[in-house]
């Protein structure tokens, strides 16, 4: 199975817009939501886990948004959704790393 999921041949065969609002947008944003509402309360490694796990999460859904990109009866679409899913991933990467840089009290800083 991960040989075939990996393989640049493959094609979905779920629809696009479950794919991309459901599992891309909708729990994503619960996902990222919870973390950010426990964000003050977790403990830095614990945080770690947890947005290591969203950003494991989002390389999934990139995936899976790129295989299932054609189905759909205007290709545009599929391309619009591909590129999104790509910007998100980035951004999701990028926050995740900030969020465990510039966590408060985390490390102590050199200029005090």
């Amino acid at each position: 199975m991960t040989t075939k999921f990996l393989s640049p041949d493959t094609v979905g065969n779920k629809s696009l817009w479950s794919v991309f609002w459901i599992y891309g947008v909708l729990v994503s944003q619960v996902f990222f939501g919870a973390i950010l509402y426990s964000y003050r309360t977790l403990e830095t490694p614990l945080l770690g886990l947890l947005l290591a796990g969203f950003v494991v999460y989002t390389a999934w859904i990139m995936r899976s948004v790129w295989v299932n990109a054609s189905n759909v009866d205007t290709e545009i679409y599929g391309q619009m959704a591909r590129y999104l899913t790509v910007a998100w991933a980035v951004s999701a990467l990028l926050v995740s790393n900030c969020m465990v840089i510039g966590r408060p009290g985390a490390m102590p800083l050199a200029f005090r």
